[in-house]
């Protein structure tokens, strides 16, 4: 199976517990007013990668993981991608890397609670508080990242 991988940075320290790899998918629904990523709104952009290219990229970094740390995957947005996602984490996991899944919740199927099976951790990123907001400033109603958090 592949992906559409943006970019990875190497030694993450705020996206998640410990030292971290992350892997930023390409691919995003929201428009967000704020966002810090839209070069990776575009779901055509991206490198497609396999799962082994990605655990290839991200495994060099292992021995700085320590006790704590494990590989982040965040975006765009990666529910887009869950059943490559899912498939990526299944193997960290089977490998003894801790898992943790960076996401605006915006979607919710069968793919995404594959996915949350194999998840250790999920960054919830609720960007509003309100739908109005949501709508405003997001481009989507809030009422998936709510399905999302339940």
């Amino acid at each position: 199976m592949q992906g559409s991988v943006h970019s990875f940075q190497s030694l993450g320290t705020v996206d998640g517990p410990g030292v971290r790899a992350v892997v930023f998918l390409q691919g995003c629904p929201l428009r967000c007013s704020y966002c810090h990523n839209p070069d990776t709104w575009d779901a055509q952009g991206g490198t497609p990668m396999s799962v082994d290219d990605v655990l290839a990229r991200v495994l060099k970094y292992r021995g700085y993981f320590g006790r704590h740390g494990g590989v982040t995957v965040s975006g765009g947005e990666p529910l887009l991608q869950a059943a490559f996602v899912r498939e990526l984490f299944a193997e960290l996991k089977r490998q003894g890397v801790h898992t943790a899944l960076d996401t605006s919740g915006c979607l919710l199927n069968d793919d995404v609670d594959a996915l949350l099976d194999v998840t250790d951790l999920a960054l919830l990123d609720v960007k509003m508080n309100t739908n109005d907001d949501y709508l405003r400033h997001i481009g989507l109603p809030i009422t998936p990242v709510l399905d999302f958090l339940k």
